[in-house]
């Protein structure tokens, strides 16, 4: 893969749209969105980060790349267990699939 075609590809951004048709969200559910944006948008960051460490031929900035996705991860985390506090439904979901591995 080239750098130019690490952002693209066929055309389009790599990067996932952030927020919905905001005009159509309801009020009660704004939070939850912004939340989910941002964790896309931390995802993306990942993303981008631990592909560009494959990438490159230079140790020093392999290492940098993969810390920076590192704390990237950090903050999907911080937003997963905020949206788990703020969506009721996204955390039955979530506590009833992982009882369901938990079984296994």
């Amino acid at each position: 893969m080239t750098f130019h075609t690490f952002f693209r590809t066929g055309g389009e951004s790599r990067l996932s749209k952030s927020l919905a048709d905001i005009d159509n969200i309801k009020p009660e559910d704004l939070d939850k969105e912004i939340l989910r944006a941002a964790m896309i948008a931390e995802l993306d960051a990942v993303n981008i980060y631990e592909q560009m460490a494959n990438l490159t031929k230079n140790e020093e900035i392999r290492k940098i790349l993969l810390e920076v996705a590192r704390k990237e991860k950090i903050h999907v985390a911080m937003f997963e267990t905020i949206l788990l506090q703020t969506d009721r439904e996204f955390l039955k979901i979530y506590a009833d699939y992982s009882l369901a591995r938990a079984k296994r």
